[in-house]
């Protein structure tokens, strides 16, 4: 099934998950526990602001789960939505570059296992590594709890109106994803800690700290 990690498969696959979509300069950091109290808005309010929302960077934690194996990594992981350039770097926990993503509009690179892979579409360059088709177009809309396109379902939280639950046909594939904590940073109701799951693939991803650029 894949190319390139057969021993290293389940490592690669979570790292690579992370790339899906898309280097910031001028941000201001606040970590999670300088954030403020959660503003109740609308459901299409907040769409409407965090669709606004082009530059930003989070560092934290991912897993990837399956029936037989969980491996971890951290993450740092900038992106420009309105450049679609992006950034993402996956390192162990001794600090060891496991893999890093250097994407732009027209050319995708990624660096793993002391190679180089290089192509002009991101969700191509993934599959001729892992063997598998990824959401890379949906992940910076999911992350930040707004649907990708027009059939997205999205339940929410009563008391918050916050997103509790996201659904998506991805390429007539069934990802859902569930949404536990949140933060206000910067003005934006932002999720700290959510999993992604598509049959037994289950990705857990941890947010220790949002930067949203300011002009």
């Amino acid at each position: 099934m894949f190319l390139l990690f057969k021993a290293n498969f389940h490592q690669s696959t979570l790292l690579i998950f992370a790339l899906f979509t898309l280097a910031l300069s001028g941000c201001s950091t606040i970590s999670n526990k300088d954030s403020q109290i959660l503003i109740k808005q609308p459901p299409q309010q907040r769409i409407t602001q965090l669709e606004q929302l082009q530059q930003w960077k989070i560092k934290g934690k991912i897993a990837f789960i399956e029936k037989k194996s969980r491996n971890s990594a951290t993450l740092s992981w900038q992106v420009n939505e309105s450049k679609n350039t992006q950034l993402l770097n996956l390192t162990s926990y001794l600090g060891i570059n496991v893999l890093q993503l250097d994407s732009s509009k027209k050319n995708h690179k990624i660096q793993v296992g002391g190679k180089t892979y290089h192509d002009r579409d991101l969700e191509t360059l993934i599959y001729s590594i892992t063997g598998l088709t990824l959401p890379t177009k949906a992940l910076t809309f999911w992350l930040k709890g707004i649907p990708y396109q027009e059939g997205d379902k999205i339940s929410y939280q009563q008391s918050t109106q916050l997103p509790l639950t996201l659904s998506s046909n991805y390429n007539n594939e069934l990802w859902q994803v569930s949404y536990a904590n949140y933060q206000q940073i910067n003005g934006y109701s932002l999720a700290t800690k959510f999993s992604i799951r598509k049959d037994d693939l289950l990705i857990k991803i941890v947010i220790n700290d949002w930067s949203i650029a300011t002009n």
